[in-house]
């Protein structure tokens, strides 16, 4: 086989793979965390 093909064939693989990882569903946070500072005691 020619090596382009070997080529074409490769980019194919990793261009759908792409495709693919982008249209996964992706865990969704159902809320934020909110978390209270501590201010330094020298704060101005």
């Amino acid at each position: 086989m020619p090596r382009i093909a070997v080529l074409i064939i490769v980019l194919l693989l990793v261009i759908g793979g792409l495709v693919l990882l982008s249209t996964l569903p992706r865990a969704q946070p159902t809320h934020s965390i909110q978390v209270d500072v501590a201010q330094p005691a020298n704060a101005h």
